[in-house]
């Protein structure tokens, strides 16, 4: 008898790797990063802490947007800490790929 969380495809390394094209911190890195797509998949689909980093990617990114369309006149404190912390992101992301086969070297961006 199959449970409800094999279902749902949660349990299922397959049916995730279907989905996930359609979660919103995937979708955002593979679009800062687009070259280094199956790669990304890979590590995504196999590591916890990487998918981790999305999720936290994912979250500055909307933070920073957020902050700057608060700014209006005077610019404000959090939009440099967004965007130190979206680039630290990045760099840490990057980092994780680099130990993946196949992944091509990113030169800044």
């Amino acid at each position: 008898m199959r449970t409800a969380f094999e279902y749902n495809g949660i349990g299922n390394r397959n049916a995730m790797a279907d989905d996930v094209e359609l979660r919103p911190e995937l979708a955002r890195i593979l679009a800062r990063f687009p070259q280094q797509r199956g790669p990304i998949r890979r590590l995504y689909l196999a590591d916890r802490a990487f998918r981790g980093a999305c999720e936290d990617y994912r979250l500055a990114c909307e933070g920073l947007v957020t902050f700057e369309g608060l700014s209006g006149a005077a610019p404000r404190s959090e939009v440099e800490d967004y965007r130190r912390l979206v680039r630290e992101l990045e760099a840490e992301i990057l980092a994780m790929l680099a130990g993946v086969d196949g992944a091509p070297r990113h030169r800044g961006g």
